[in-house]
């Protein structure tokens, strides 16, 4: 989309270490705020070049310093040109630190159709550290009141944050407060910072955050999302420039394009600034742009798509000598990840969906059918196919099997008829798992703690002698045994272990085939009467004997 960013103010009431807007100080230009006719001109300029150029759409983004300390000229520039003028769309939105943000702004800007992104970093310690006060206080209490107004009046928001030293371990924060507040976007910019991470702890910290918030309904996108959209909609970036016009507007009327960091030091002037695209000046930018790029970013594997866009995000926060290498290594890395193909098998009795090449893995996939045909003969026939999801990273599979926690170490997890591993390594969770949807698939009623007792029993593993049950196992469901957990395997679990040691007992008591039917009598009846009317004595009395015999 064509994109004009307004900057309105030079003012600010916070002083952020991190700020690349005052990185040289309080700016190049006076301390002070956007006329009113320089707002209206810069409008009325970019609209008449957006139909020169025979476009139909733009963002105006309202930036500053801190753009509220301006905050008359924005309300006035919103009535006069709308949603729509001389044929154009215009998409508004306003970035803010919050601070001076009061209940009719938002009214005003909800009714008027601005989307307002706040800066946000993290919880209040984090945030304070980067966005501190002139006097080097802290700055959340002050931001929290905003957030407060768009909950309450429902006001289109994003959230707005860095990738940065004092944040990048606690980024699912930023998910925890948009999720706090019914605001559904964060932009989280990746880091500038070239000394402060590698790109693949970066990759690491982002890939968390961006899945944790799929799994919360929060969409985290970044400058990134520009080369992705190229490659969804199949297009070079050289042909995306020659149909987009960025502009920058300071506040004195003087112009630069954001994708070319050069016109930053040869600057226009939004009063020529129309005739200057009428003579081809977009056209010019835009070839310079790909000219430089040709130069950088020959043998990328991204290079179609993102063309020089890693430096130019570079060139902007930090200067056109910055070093280059560890944000194209983080674009072109999380590019990958998320432009990954999906590979399909169809097999006997499974259907694989994997995010890794299927040819790679086929030992994981062996794995998943042996397990299958050992577990019919051992069980029952399954009544339908199982769906065998694979993907790479732990953060996916928590996301796509929904579950609500799970340690870092589990590499298989079972919801209704999809088993999810993740891939490449061979998981000795497997048969446990598969085990839970063939007795899923006969919609048994048996407690938790019994069904993850069968789930060890079926693998045919050694259990821990003379376990003597918690007294409450009885009581317990999987989310209780899970605590269990913590950094231990099922083999190490003692509550898994007195699971499996009661389902061994039962085994001696009725036999291994008398029993398999007694589990499958559990589809038409509570487990304890089932037992009673196998052996004559329900759950809490077999419960009471195996405690004798240990």
């Amino acid at each position: 989309m064509n994109w004009l960013r307004l900057h309105v103010s030079n003012l600010c009431n916070f002083k952020c270490p991190n700020c690349h807007v005052f990185e040289l100080g309080e700016n190049d230009l006076p301390n002070r705020v956007m006329s009113q006719d320089v707002f209206d001109k810069a409008v009325e300029v970019f609209i008449d070049s957006l139909i020169h150029l025979n476009f139909k759409e733009t963002m105006i983004s309202i930036y500053g310093g801190e753009t509220l300390a301006n905050k008359k000229v924005i309300k006035e520039g919103l009535l006069k040109f709308g949603e729509n003028y001389k044929g154009i769309k215009i998409h508004w939105v306003m970035n803010t630190n919050g601070s001076l943000l009061k209940e009719e702004d938002v009214l005003f800007f909800k009714k008027n159709k601005l989307e307002i992104h706040v800066s946000v970093d993290g919880k209040e310690e984090v945030h304070n550290l980067s966005r501190p006060t002139h006097q080097g206080k802290g700055t959340y209490h002050m931001v929290t009141p905003a957030l407060d107004l768009i909950k309450k009046h429902e006001a289109p928001s994003q959230i707005n944050s860095y990738m940065m030293p004092s944040n990048y371990n606690h980024l699912k924060d930023l998910v925890d407060i948009a999720a706090e507040y019914n605001i559904s976007k964060i932009y989280l910019d990746q880091f500038y910072n070239l000394d402060m991470i590698t790109h693949k702890i970066g990759m690491k910290r982002y890939m968390s955050v961006y899945l944790y918030g799929m799994s919360k309904g929060v969409q985290i996108s970044g400058p990134w999302k520009k080369v992705i959209n190229n490659f969804q909609n199949e297009k070079s970036r050289e042909q995306v420039l020659s149909e987009t016009l960025y502009l920058d507007v300071n506040i004195d009327g003087s112009c630069y394009f954001p994708i070319y960091n050069e016109s930053k030091y040869s600057v226009y002037h939004i009063d020529t600034f129309l005739d200057s695209i009428k003579s081809g000046l977009h056209s010019d930018i835009s070839k310079k742009t790909m000219k430089r790029s040709a130069r950088t970013c020959d043998g990328c594997s991204i290079r179609e798509h993102c063309n020089g866009l890693a430096i130019e995000q570079v060139h902007y926060h930090i200067g056109a000598g910055a070093d280059t290498k560890v944000s194209c290594d983080f674009f072109r890395d999380w590019c990958h990840f998320l432009m990954r193909p999906i590979y399909f098998r169809k097999e006997k009795r499974a259907h694989f969906i994997s995010m890794i090449d299927l040819d790679t893995i086929g030992p994981l996939v062996k794995k998943v059918n042996v397990a299958i045909t050992d577990l019919e003969e051992k069980l029952w026939p399954l009544h339908e196919n199982i769906t065998v999801n694979i993907v790479e990273h732990f953060e996916e599979m928590l996301l796509a099997s929904k579950s609500e926690y799970l340690p870092e170490w589990v590499s298989a997890v079972t919801s209704g008829n999809t088993l999810y591993l993740k891939g490449p390594e061979l998981s000795p969770a497997i048969v446990h798992e598969l085990t839970h949807i063939f007795l899923n698939q006969e919609s048994l009623n048996l407690p938790d703690w019994i069904e993850e007792g069968l789930c060890e029993w079926v693998q045919g593993k050694k259990v821990l002698k003379d376990i003597s049950l918690d007294k409450n196992i009885h009581k317990m469901n999987r989310k209780d045994l899970m605590k269990g957990f913590d950094d231990k395997r099922p083999g190490e679990n003692l509550l898994y272990a007195q699971s499996h040691s009661f389902i061994i007992y039962l085994e001696k008591i009725l036999g291994r085939d008398l029993l398999k039917q007694a589990i499958l009598a559990t589809s038409e009846q509570d487990f304890s009467l089932v037992l009673e009317h196998f052996t004559g004595a329900n759950l809490s009395d077999h419960l009471n004997l195996y405690k004798r015999q240990q």
